[in-house]
């Protein structure tokens, strides 16, 4: 199909169907979950990731920061090992702190940030176990290693829920009287500390916990904050846009009017009169198709409108080809693979962008060549496809064929609106339309519509 010159365009426009798209798309990756209203976690501007992003960065520079304190306590009783506890076995010491090394370089790799939150908990086990084992062998001071459990909860704290803390009480209380057992001196002078260096423990872990917390719903009203700022401003944008297109395609022909009768002489013969007539009944009837086409924009991308029913595919096919007859003749070529099929849709406004891609090819395929009608069946849905042998678009107009208003030609006595329309009927089905484009040979407009 012949494409629209880009200077003769309204690129404003394609600003506005783009903020539409964009603010009417569905959560995703998550963001259904979030307890505020959906679509509230998009974009608040080009400079703020969704905050999904953000939980996913910070998740994965948590993980680092597990992987940063495994490596820092495995250097740490290395350095150390010169200076043994009295009854340290230095050699299955130094082997603890050399797992805890490498254990820290795997776990600075892994790809925290693509799995779910509670993934992390993995690391807290290892850990504890491997603080058993270092107080095992490390001597008699059953005190020492008491400080590396709290370094565990403070991650625990940062990484994970409240509450968290609370659950890995009871394996960090193993973790910290098992080594007791084998240990020299008192037991119960010993376990008697436990109670208290767990309990220490817990309180670190969710006081951190509660205010990760809270600065995680400070974030999101923040974002919000900024998403509605942001979304206001597209609306002005928006506004202002749409009001600029409307006034220009309404200006053009009342010009053209008020210029024909300002001319028109008071001696005007009969045949001024009529041409005078003629010109003004047409410019009137492309305002009125203008108006029309706004109205029908504006709401067919409501799905509340739309009037859907289970249509027999053949029957509806049959009848879309009879409507275009009249516009195409024997140049319409139909490839339907419909036979038993039924599809729900609105059979109206279906039909209606049908019809709109059909005339367009009609006017754009050279030399009155012919119009292809495919209706394709795919596993998710119905795809229906229009195909001319015409000039195509130019290469690059495919990102905007769809905006309102963009025309080859302002005075082509057509509004600018049917490619748009047709992308609206196609998304308020749960659809999409697009365009497969040859640059000279023509193009191949689609939709594509649930089942």
């Amino acid at each position: 199909m012949a494409g629209p010159q880009a200077g003769e365009s309204f690129t404003e426009l394609g600003y506005l169907r783009g903020v539409l798209a964009r603010l009417a798309r569905p959560p995703q990756n998550g963001e259904a979950a979030d307890p505020l209203p959906g679509g509230f976690l998009a974009a608040a501007g080009p400079d703020a990731p969704p905050l999904d992003q953000e939980r996913r960065r910070r998740q994965a520079l948590l993980g680092r920061m597990a992987a940063v304190f495994y490596i820092g306590s495995g250097v740490l009783g290395l350095v150390t090992l010169p200076l043994p506890a009295p009854g340290s076995d230095r050699i299955a010491t130094g082997a603890v702190c050399a797992a805890a090394l490498v254990a820290g370089i795997v776990i600075w790799h892994a790809p925290w940030g693509t799995w779910p939150r509670r993934a992390s908990l993995v690391l807290v086990p290892p850990a504890f176990a491997l603080i058993a084992l270092a107080n095992t062998f490390g001597g008699s001071d059953v005190h020492t290693y008491g400080v590396f459990l709290v370094v565990a909860f403070v991650w625990i704290g940062l990484a994970q829920p409240r509450a968290t803390s609370l659950f890995m009480a009871p394996l960090a209380a193993a973790a910290y009287t098992l080594p007791l057992l084998v240990l020299p001196g008192d037991i119960g002078a010993a376990l008697a500390s436990a109670p208290t260096t767990i309990g220490v423990c817990v309180l670190v872990g969710e006081g951190i916990a509660w205010g990760m917390a809270r600065l995680e719903l400070i974030e999101r009203a923040l974002h919000l904050e900024r998403y509605r700022t942001q979304q206001l401003r597209e609306l002005e944008g928006m506004k202002d846009a749409f009001l600029s297109a409307v006034s220009h395609e309404l200006r053009t022909p009342l010009t053209i009017c008020r210029g024909h009768l300002d001319v028109l002489d008071d001696q005007a013969g009969e045949h001024d009169v009529r041409a005078v007539k003629e010109t003004l009944v047409g410019e009137l009837d492309l305002m009125g198709r203008l108006v029309e086409d706004l109205t029908t924009l504006a709401r067919v991308g409501d799905r509340l409108l739309l009037k859907v029913e289970s249509l027999a595919l053949d029957e509806f096919v049959s009848g879309v080809v009879t409507m275009a007859e009249p516009i195409l003749g024997d140049r319409l070529a139909v490839h339907a693979e419909t036979t038993g099929a039924t599809l729900k849709a609105d059979p109206q406004r279906l039909t209606q962008a049908l019809l709109n891609l059909l005339q367009n090819a009609a006017r754009h395929a050279q030399g009155g060549g012919p119009v292809r009608f495919f209706v394709r069946a795919e596993p998710a849905g119905w795809r229906f496809e229009v195909a001319d042998e015409g000039g195509g678009l130019p290469l690059g107009e495919e990102r905007f064929v769809f905006e309102p208003f963009r025309t080859a030609s302002p005075r082509t006595g057509r509004t600018g609106l049917g490619l748009a329309i047709v992308q609206g009927v196609a998304r308020a089905h749960g659809g999409e339309a697009g365009v497969m484009n040859r640059a000279g040979r023509g193009a191949t407009f689609w939709i594509r519509i649930p089942r």
